[in-house]
């Protein structure tokens, strides 16, 4: 049985308090899988199709889920509404739902069946709609990554746009099918989302990206998009493309230079198809605030990691500017049960002036502080200055910064030769009190390059 994920305790009936990572009105990750009964179902198709997916994502050894699953709420909403002429769909159905369960723990298909692994039971006979196994062997657990699971059951509605809802072990899914916008009725209509690129900067540079989606009947193929920082226009991009009713793309966008800290980013687009927007408040402006990465940092760092029970699972690295790993760490040793492992920390010297990329992941998902031990992390320069730290994140967690010309050394440090307290200037004449190396500074008007 694979690692437990934190399980609400909750009544039937009861919705979960517990946010899914996976945020409301987030795209669905499209998927392809094979149920237990060799039929393949892929989820886009099913969307175009005009149905809303309910998706069960579960482990075997969850007693909530099993709970969920005897109460008969997914079956009925299946019989009621699923695909007509699908087995087990009543005549009357009203055809616009697809139902599918997932056992997303990796556990082994006899497990499903109730045997072994902890399994609750017999999860497969007698169910009315299509199951998946994730073990590998068929399906493999790439779903729960995508979707981004944090505790077990989580329910989700995945309506014809292909926008995902967490609702929650309810007894009447159907009533959430309201919530699905109306079908597309434009001809040229486009929609835009909530910005989730990069906005941290380390030198200045930032790629800003967006993504689009057609919502009208024709399908999408041109595009304008303008980027402003700070209400001054920086770019207008021309897309093109070829986009049918609901499908997406993330388009990048030119580099934004000379950014500072808590500059305003701001991004529309406009003209779908040459047209003016059939509803503009579908593409409303995206915007986001530039924060600046910490800047000239002491070269020396050091990392520190305490992991949690399941430290096989945690890695990290520091990159250069070019992607090259200059430190890296882990994967490290597992537990027998809940706790933590502070490990060795790794301290190292970085290449001056140079922009670096500290990353740490969990190969799971649910980072270092799920509830199997309190584990953190954090990165600390030679000034003391923490450059990054944390626990509680999903497959990754990153933080960059910018290291300093060169580390630097105090004046007492330079001047041993020296039998009085003579100043140092710079060239302007102005006191320093620290010099970096390679830098020339007068001493008692005469010139010296610091060693």
């Amino acid at each position: 049985m694979k690692k437990l994920l934190l399980v609400l305790l909750v009544l039937i009936g009861l919705q979960t308090q517990t946010r899914a990572q996976l945020q409301d009105g987030s795209i669905a990750p499209d998927f392809t899988l094979t149920d237990v009964n060799g039929v393949t179902h892929n989820l886009y198709t099913y969307l175009d199709s005009g149905y809303t997916v309910f998706m069960d994502l579960y482990a075997v050894w969850c007693g909530p889920c099993w709970t969920y699953k005897l109460s008969g709420a997914m079956d009925d909403l299946y019989a009621q509404h699923g695909p007509s002429g699908y087995p087990n769909v009543d005549s009357n159905t009203t055809n616009d739902v697809m139902v599918i369960a997932v056992e997303g723990d990796e556990n082994a298909l006899a497990c499903m069946y109730g045997t072994g692994c902890g399994t609750q039971g017999d999860w497969i006979t007698g169910n009315i709609f299509p199951q998946f196994c994730t073990d590998g062997t068929v399906n493999n657990n790439q779903i729960t990554s995508d979707y981004a699971l944090t505790y077990w059951p989580t329910i989700y509605m995945i309506c014809p746009d292909r926008l995902t809802t967490e609702v929650g072990q309810s007894q009447s899914l159907y009533s959430f099918v309201n919530n699905c916008p109306p079908p597309a009725s434009n001809d040229n209509d486009a929609r835009t989302f909530d910005y989730d690129g990069e906005t941290v900067t380390c030198a200045g540079d930032l790629i800003p990206q967006i993504t689009i989606q057609n919502y009208g009947i024709s399908n999408l193929t041109t595009l304008s998009i303008e980027v402003k920082v700070n209400g001054t226009s920086q770019s207008v991009t021309p897309w093109t493309g070829n986009l049918s009713t609901y499908a997406t793309d993330n388009v990048m966008l030119p580099v934004l230079v000379g950014l500072a800290n808590n500059d305003a980013v701001t991004i529309d687009v406009t003209q779908p198809n040459n047209y003016t927007d059939a509803d503009p408040s579908n593409n409303p402006t995206v915007s986001f605030n530039v924060s600046l990465a910490t800047q000239n940092t002491h070269n020396d760092v050091t990392v520190t990691i305490e992991t949690d029970a399941y430290g096989s699972e945690t890695t990290w690295d520091i990159k250069d500017v070019n992607g090259t790993s200059v430190l890296s760490g882990g994967p490290y040793n597992d537990l027998g049960a809940a706790g933590t492992t502070p490990q060795t920390p790794v301290s190292g010297t970085l290449n001056p002036n140079e922009c670096h990329t500290f990353t740490i992941y969990d190969s799971y998902g649910d980072g270092m502080d799920a509830g199997y031990g309190t584990g953190s992390f954090s990165v600390v320069d030679g000034n003391g200055t923490t450059l990054a730290s944390g626990g509680a994140f999903i497959d990754e967690d990153k933080a960059a910064f910018k290291t300093g010309n060169a580390t630097t050394t105090s004046i007492t440090e330079i001047s041993k030769d020296e039998a009085n307290d003579d100043k140092v200037f710079d060239m302007l004449g102005r006191e320093v009190l620290e010099v970096p190396v390679g830098v020339m500074y007068i001493r008692n008007k005469k010139k010296y390059i610091k060693q």
